[in-house]
């Protein structure tokens, strides 16, 4: 079941990382952003988000409900879509013809819902697999699906043919995570590993990259409009970037009691942050080195997921069973 000789493309690791950075900054207090929050069902533990670009409607995965759910754009009507027994969906992601993808963690397949007829179908992998553990997915420019399982797998559903191919290797254990990096490429996270995984989906290779040590266990994932990568450690407070050359930069956040958690990279180059400890929205501004709050996160727990809309930023709170919308707009300095 190998992948187009996936596991032969592995780097060396890397040498040992920089030194953090020593000064960061705060700017002076400004007036946090009002947050809209929208309910959801109990239990609903909310994993990941997805934007339908066609309507501006917010897709979210349930995984204990066994259900996918959507917010309307205009009403913020929550819905859901129960995908059967024993399901428990996690990873999601559209494809250019419209469709919803997800996996699910439990039984081993892709579910499809189809952009137009909104038909549901499932997506079995190879029968003579084990349970994969089915996390992260993301979809490429030829609209193939490349997924991850936790278990220590990589895999590719093209929707043209309907193969399934999938390949594993140690250096994907606990892969999960993902985010589009630079002329098309993917990355994805291996935190068991301690390893990054840049995919290039045209030729079908990997290669691994060392975290830094105090990395393992990433939190947040992005990737910036210059390619640039980011990651997140709650448990060693501090943000990461990947300046490439076998280096990273690693950023302390200025608050002792701060948790980083889910990422959200801005086209205007900044890093929207979700501090878990203190429960607050930062901003990340790379070319002064400097943290602003910009919103509250309420109460709840770990912010697993965050995505632009059309209006603004929208987070995932899988402790507080909600979802929160944050207009786009800077904070008012006081």
């Amino acid at each position: 079941m190998s992948l187009f000789g996936l596991a032969t493309a592995l780097s060396q690791s890397l040498p040992p990382p920089a030194a953090p950075a020593t000064v960061v900054s705060v700017p002076k207090k400004a007036e946090l952003l009002p947050v809209t929050e929208i309910e959801l069902m109990a239990n609903s533990q909310p994993s990941a988000l997805a934007l339908d670009a066609r309507d501006g409607s917010i897709w979210f995965a349930a995984p204990s409900l066994g259900a996918l759910g959507r917010i309307d754009a205009e009403t913020l009507k929550v819905t859901y879509l129960y995908l059967g027994k024993r399901a428990k969906p996690f990873g999601l992601a559209f494809s250019p013809d419209g469709a919803l993808y997800a996996t699910d963690k439990t039984l081993n397949v892709l579910h499809r819902i189809d952009g137009t007829t909104g038909e549901l179908t499932r997506i079995a992998m190879p029968s003579d697999l084990p349970t994969m553990d089915l996390s992260g997915l993301r979809s490429d420019g030829l609209g193939r699906i490349w997924f991850a399982g936790s278990a220590g797998w990589l895999g590719r559903f093209d929707p043209q043919n309907g193969a399934v191919e999938v390949s594993s290797h140690d250096d994907l254990q606990g892969m999960g995570l993902n985010a589009p990096g630079e002329a098309g490429a993917i990355w994805f996270s291996a935190w068991k590993a301690g390893r990054m995984i840049r995919l290039d989906p045209q030729r079908g290779r990997f290669d691994s990259t060392a975290l830094p040590e105090s990395f393992r266990g990433a939190r947040g994932l992005a990737t910036g409009p210059k390619g640039e990568l980011w990651v997140s450690s709650a448990k060693t407070n501090a943000i990461a970037r990947w300046a490439g050359r076998g280096s990273w930069q690693i950023i302390p956040l200025p608050w002792p009691e701060s948790q980083p958690q889910a990422l959200l990279a801005r086209a205007d180059g900044t890093l929207i942050i979700a501090d878990g400890g203190r429960r607050v929205l930062l901003r990340y501004r790379p070319e002064k080195n400097v943290f602003e709050e910009i919103a509250p996160l309420g109460e709840g727990g770990i912010i697993r997921a965050m995505i632009e809309t059309r209006s603004g930023i929208a987070f995932a709170d899988s402790g507080g069973d909600d979802i929160r919308l944050v207009p786009d707009r800077r904070p008012v300095e006081n």
